[in-house]
């Protein structure tokens, strides 16, 4: 196997959900060891989340097979001084430290930036909260529909019947974990560069407006309301946006005139890019009712599907509205190998886990290894820090894990 970019990093995670979980994953699937350090008996609290009651049973809910694989799992103790003196000795040998509670916490626990590199002076400690390490709001609790309701981004989801809407899937989680690991990768350089300790602060209600960019320079520097248009295309060109066919809804960006045109021709109306109503953009703005009435009523000989091949091959950008059902089962997906099918040796079957959402070098950057049980390396990590059997039985007896 083509040795990966992190290989011979070590990563301690102390989180839980998502987005310091999936920064760790990210880590973890570019060739880093990590060791995830979880709550005796309960472990991640996603363990318990994601449908299928078996494995939700077995601490292996869907929502956690997601980003947690290739990862080593102890289960300890950090509020008996025992398990924050083994947490120290773990820190004391990896690069990279990420934990995801509220500001103050860490500290508290003895496992703080400061606790954590009097043991490792050369330690990159990444600190993902909701509100950031400063600030009024820092200390608050978070959870991704939390910010996503602060942060605007609920304000300008949904149609002004349905808004504020917050968005299906918890992107506000997964743009936090991408965005720590950015800054993981460029503190490691840094530290590699200074040879000396980093603290990374990154705060989701931070990354959620971070992601906002667009829309909030709009707002700021061009004066146009942020509010919520809900399926209309951001660009506002009237040729954009979700149009009926006979089967199903058809999203279209015809936002320049070369796309309008190819528009216009693979739709069987050339007779548009003549019609004074339509002939540049701010006139078509203003005409704009006629012409979605007569794009949609033009779609509806086709189907969804169809449309979506004839317009691409006119260089169109076009996609059909699909379920998760319905694009899981796309020929696209399986060849761009989004999952990788791994055993679950104790469950006696296999998950689809999804992969990183780039290729390297030509080759999908993938898990090797499913997601751990709870504790399932207590013992060998133990003896990794030089504790005997006899000092691993007691800690265990003892209620460390």
């Amino acid at each position: 196997m083509t040795r990966l970019p992190l290989a011979g990093v070590r990563v301690l995670e102390c989180a839980s959900v998502i987005a310091g979980p999936y920064c760790s994953y990210m880590l973890t699937l570019l060739g880093a060891e990590t060791i995830k350090i979880e709550r005796p008996e309960q472990g991640d609290w996603m363990r318990g989340q994601g449908g299928d009651a078996a494995l939700i049973a077995a601490g292996m809910g869907g929502t956690f097979l997601s980003c947690n694989a290739g990862k080593r799992s102890v289960a300890l103790n950090l509020k008996d001084p025992r398990g924050v003196k083994i947490a120290r000795e773990i820190a004391s040998r990896v690069d990279v430290m990420i934990e995801n509670w509220r500001p103050g916490t860490a500290d508290r626990l003895g496992v703080g930036f400061q606790d954590i590199k009097a043991v490792n002076s050369r330690i990159v400690y990444c600190s993902i909260s909701g509100f950031g390490q400063d600030g009024p709001m820092s200390p608050r609790p978070a959870y991704d529909h939390i910010v996503q309701a602060v942060s605007g981004i609920m304000s300008v989801t949904g149609t002004p019947d349905t808004a504020p809407s917050r968005t299906g899937p918890p992107l506000v989680d997964y743009l936090t974990g991408l965005s720590a690991t950015v800054a993981v990768l460029a503190a490691l350089r840094e530290r590699d560069r200074a040879g000396e300790a980093q603290f990374i602060d990154v705060g989701m209600l931070d990354c959620a407006i971070a992601g906002m960019g667009s829309i909030i320079s709009a707002h700021v520097n061009g004066g146009i309301p942020a509010a919520h248009i809900g399926n209309a295309a951001a660009s506002g060109a009237p040729s954009s946006g979700l149009f009926p066919t006979n089967t199903s809804l058809l999203s279209i960006a015809a936002n320049t005139e070369d796309q309008f045109a190819a528009l216009c021709r693979a739709l069987g109306r050339p007779e548009l890019l003549g019609d004074p109503r339509f002939r540049d953009p701010a006139i078509r703005k203003q005409n704009q009712e006629a012409l979605r009435q007569i794009i949609g009523e033009s779609l509806m000989g086709r189907s969804a599907i169809e449309w979506e091949h004839v317009f691409a091959a006119a260089g169109v950008p076009v996609g059909a509205v699909r379920s998760v059902s319905e694009v899981l089962g796309e020929a696209h997906v399986a060849a761009r190998e989004l999952f990788r099918r791994l055993d679950l040796p104790e469950q006696g079957r296999s998950a689809a886990i999804p992969t990183a959402g780039f290729k390297l070098n030509g080759r999908r950057v993938a898990p090797e290894h499913a997601p751990p049980v709870l504790g399932a390396d207590n013992e060998t990590v133990l003896a990794e820090l030089g504790y005997d059997a006899s000092q691993r039985r007691a800690l265990r007896e003892g209620g460390v894990w």
